[in-house]
């Protein structure tokens, strides 16, 4: 298939807005092999769920890596974070931690900068936990960085933060 007959079908298909279509040209104006743009150009993705997906081939991420957040159940938030981190130059199983569609942008994000700042897993464990806010997630974070916390029991966090989420 060539690039103006896989336009022309995503076109003719009346799937696709303005914006989205906006993407797959933006995907070939990239570069992007047909393989690549099928893994974003589907109508249950908005432009902007698109637009991450493009940006991880873009910025040279595998196809393992991309197809990671490459679903309908990450917003565009989620999806940048997760590619932030492959950007960054995490493993694909510390990402998979934060990967998760019940953290927020917000969250992933707390939970992205523990790992890069060399928390060990153990450390970003202690409060990579959906009912914990962003905000509780880093004064947790900072909690264990500056007294070099490695273990430490729900109910010590819920007690030193004041927190009844769990």
């Amino acid at each position: 298939m060539t690039t103006n007959d896989f336009i022309r079908q995503c076109k003719d298909s009346n799937e696709f807005d303005y914006y989205q279509m906006q993407q797959i040209h933006a995907g070939f104006e990239n570069g992007l092999s047909i393989e690549q743009i099928k893994l974003f150009a589907k109508p249950e993705f908005d432009n902007w769920q698109m637009y991450e997906i493009r940006c991880g081939f873009r910025d040279g991420l595998t196809m393992k890596q991309v197809k990671l957040y490459a679903k309908h159940k990450f917003n565009e938030d989620q999806m940048q974070q997760i590619r932030s981190g492959f950007i960054n130059g995490l493993a694909i199983e510390k990402v998979k931690i934060y990967a998760k569609p019940e953290f927020n942008g917000d969250q992933m994000y707390q939970i992205r900068k523990g790992i890069e700042n060399n928390l060990t897993m153990k450390q970003v464990k202690l409060y990579a936990i959906p009912e914990f806010d962003w905000k509780q997630m880093k004064k947790i974070c900072n909690f264990i960085k500056e007294n070099n916390i490695t273990d430490m029991s729900m109910n010590t966090i819920r007690f030193l933060f004041g927190l009844n989420c769990i």
